[in-house]
């Protein structure tokens, strides 16, 4: 496994991991402010999220490694835009949502996410069908998300 050996690789799946938690750091009173919103039937329970977002983050810290080794520059550049585009656009949905407490603009927030994520995955299926299915996890977690978010909008 040459990928494993290389430095950048861990890097790679270790800073994006790190930052993706940051974003829950700076989501102050989160448990809080989830206890008393009145949410749908089919959301998950709380401790749930905290597993699934390390796994989606270290899937998207070696997207973001495969994309930083591709060869071809316009093609990495492109990749490189998009992926930092969701990346911010789900680092600041934390605080939207929970520290602003702004359900409107968190609402705002995942639907833009939501159709970045649609181009990305549409532009991996042509160009790299791997990170394609790297990211599709991630692409199906923030389209349960987006529905979550809707139903926590209307129910407030």
């Amino acid at each position: 496994m040459k990928i494993i050996k290389d430095w950048r690789f861990w890097v790679c799946v270790v800073s994006v991991t790190a930052l993706g938690l940051l974003s829950g750091i700076f989501a102050i009173n989160a448990q809080e402010y989830y206890k008393v919103l009145m949410i749908p039937v089919f959301a998950p329970p709380a401790w749930l999220f905290g597993p699934v977002w390390v796994l989606l983050y270290i899937l998207m810290g070696i997207t973001f490694y495969l994309i930083l080794t591709t060869k071809d520059q316009q093609q990495r550049m492109t990749m490189i835009s998009l992926f930092i585009a969701q990346f911010m656009l789900n680092f600041i949905w934390s605080g939207l949502f929970f520290t602003a407490q702004n359900n409107l603009l968190s609402v705002i927030d995942i639907s833009i996410l939501w159709i970045i994520l649609f181009i990305q995955q549409a532009y991996y299926m042509k160009n790299k069908p791997l990170l394609m299915w790297l990211m599709g996890p991630y692409f199906l977690w923030i389209t349960f998300a987006s529905v979550l978010n809707y139903s926590i909008l209307f129910l407030n």
